[in-house]
This record gives C-alpha cells, structure tokens and sequence, in this order.
C-alpha cells in the first residue's frame, strides 16, 4: 500500500484545481461537495463548472496555470491535459509544502483521490494506488450497488 486511505477535512479551506475538463471537474465536485472553497483554473471549463460557478459554489480564473495562483491554497489538484502544466504545478505545491494530486501522474502524487460514492450517512472510497482508476470505480459500483439497492450506484459523489 503507498497510499493511507483517510478522510481530509477541507471544509473551508481554499482547494485549486488546475483543469476545467472531465477530470478537473469530478475534482472540483468533489472538493465542493466536502466544502472546500475550491477554485478551478483554466481557461475553459464544462457546463457543470459553469453551473457550479453560476450557483457560487466554486471560483473560476479563466487562465492557464501559473505558480502564483497556488498562494493561499491548501491543496492543490493538477487536473489539465498539458503534462508539463501539471508537472509545474505539482513542483511548486510541493516546494511550498502544498499538498498535491497529479491527475496524470499517481508517481508524482502525494495525495490521490478514491473512487468515492456517498450513501445516506455514509461514504466509500475505494483506492488502488493509483494505479488502476477503472478498477477502483467499478469496485465502488459494486459496493455502492450492494449497500444501496434501487439507487443508481455510478452516481458520482
């Protein structure tokens, strides 16, 4: 196991997420979800960013990464389609002793997140180092579908 599955209390704390694609914005879900105040950075990003922009529940800089954006930030996800982008980001959060989550990269990850699912008083995560994301998600929907009968268990948390 290279990855201690805990739980991080976010709630409050300012999140980045570098990425407005379909895996900056699970990130994104996610962080606001457990009440980060998350803030993605790219120059372009999916409706559900836009929705959540529009619903206040997430801020959205409209750039492409750079270093300065990190200040202030508790934890940091690099989440863009450019390696060297995320290769950035992922230095300068760890010299500045940021904690950080390389979408592209589980190597150069010091945090990852699980394939998560959220019941009623509830939630699991599965994990698998990082290595394998499609295992991890159809494990949680095969947890999910078990302990949640009748519920649509690839229902993103």
């Amino acid at each position: 196991m290279r990855f201690l599955p805990i739980g991080l209390d976010v709630r409050g704390r300012r999140c980045l997420v570098a990425g407005g694609g379909e895996v900056g914005t699970r990130k994104a879900r996610n962080l606001c979800r457990a009440g980060a105040a998350t803030c993605v950075v790219a120059p372009e990003a999916t409706p559900e960013v836009v929705g959540m922009v529009e619903a206040g529940a997430v801020e959205w800089v409209r750039e492409h990464f750079r270093p300065e954006h990190l200040d202030g930030v508790f934890l940091a996800v690099a989440a863009t389609d450019d390696l060297r982008s995320n290769a950035l980001l992922v230095e300068e959060a760890r010299t500045r002793g940021i904690l950080v989550c390389d979408a592209s990269s589980g190597e150069r990850s010091g945090v990852i997140f699980g394939a998560l699912h959220q019941g009623d008083g509830f939630t699991v995560a599965v994990f698998t180092d990082g290595r394998n994301p499609s295992l991890a998600r159809t494990t949680r929907d095969r947890i999910a579908a078990a302990l949640t009968p009748g519920e649509d268990p690839t229902e993103p948390c």
